[in-house]
């Protein structure tokens, strides 16, 4: 029994350790030449596997960009959260929230496409509907979980706002903030067009 417990765990240490490489070959090839030039075969090939076996750890290319995607998620619900726990006032803490958010997309431009790559795309059949309905579930956590956080913060800082009111008020926000990032990201005013988001997003909330 013991021989059979040993074998499993063995085989379930190996299968991650080889899910782990793919994911690995994947991100370099995602990040060199984007989600559309990429092909299976060809990271089947980088990581050294025969095209189908590598599908029988990933469906396709949208399953293994969703990892990446869940990888992007925890990149920065770590650092919103830390941000989060640094503020001393709820303004204070709305503020390094956003700040986060500005830093992770100027460090991380990759993880910042790929978290928006799929999700900007659920109205038009995009790519996001290439996914399972187990997929969308796990994304819509993670969303969830970023979206609650930013609510609490902006609870605290406005008190009396309805449930609807506060819904659509951080959807402004994260709007607002996604937006500056899109458009003048790599710009050499981006650094001002963020800052100038920040100030009125914090005296749209005062």
């Amino acid at each position: 029994m013991n021989m059979i417990m040993g074998t499993r765990e063995r085989r379930q240490r190996e299968a991650e350790t080889r899910r782990r490489e793919i994911l690995n070959v994947a991100r370099e090839l995602f990040w060199k030449s984007g989600y559309t030039a990429t092909t299976m075969p060809q990271i089947a090939a980088a990581a050294e596997l025969a095209p189908g076996t590598l599908y029988l750890y990933f469906s396709g290319k949208d399953a293994l960009y969703a990892e990446l995607l869940h990888e992007g998620y925890d990149r920065l619900q770590e650092r919103l959260e830390a941000a989060v726990h640094a503020g001393r006032t709820p303004r204070d803490r709305a503020a390094r929230l956003i700040d986060e958010f500005f830093d992770f997309a100027r460090k991380n431009p990759e993880y910042f496409d790929i978290i928006f790559f799929l999700l900007h795309s659920a109205g038009t059949g995009g790519r996001k509907a290439a996914l399972s309905p187990a997929e969308f579930k796990r994304l819509d956590a993670r969303v969830q979980q970023c979206t609650a956080l930013a609510s609490s913060v902006l609870r605290e800082v406005c008190p009396d706002l309805s449930v609807k009111q506060l819904a659509c008020r951080v959807d402004a926000v994260w709007s607002m903030i996604t937006g500056a990032v899109f458009y003048f990201r790599g710009d050499k005013r981006f650094d001002d067009v963020a800052g100038e988001t920040r100030r009125i997003i914090l005296a749209g909330l005062a």
